[in-house]
């Protein structure tokens, strides 16, 4: 089984000495465009259905193409009490995806709703 890496275009991190609040973190980043995304993780443009510049679509028919593919791992973070911080589901799948592929050098993909 072979895995292949994928070849994303990191963006930019500034560690804060405070802890930002909800707002302040999400005004301090730019979200990469959905389709520069999809074209470094190895999607095709006809697999991907766009809806404007951050979020899409993907279709099923890539598990078609991609079934010789070793499967990888899928982890459901659910069920957590939140800190008094307001930390809870979402801050502990961000850090994981973060940790997962900066310090384990880890193909990543966080979905969060």
């Amino acid at each position: 089984q072979v895995s292949t890496a994928w070849k994303l275009s990191l963006l930019k991190l500034n560690p804060l000495e405070k802890v930002p609040s909800d707002i302040e973190v999400a005004r301090a980043q730019t979200p990469k465009d959905i389709d520069l995304l999809a074209s470094e993780i190895g999607l095709l443009p006809s697999e991907v259905d766009l809806y404007g510049k951050k979020k899409a679509k993907v279709s099923l028919s890539t598990l078609d193409r991609l079934k010789n593919r070793p499967n990888g791992k899928y982890v459901v973070v659910a069920g957590i009490t939140p800190t008094p911080l307001g930390e809870g589901k979402s801050t502990t799948t961000i850090g994981l995806v973060q940790a997962l592929g900066s310090q384990l050098n880890k193909n990543v993909f966080a979905c969060v709703r």
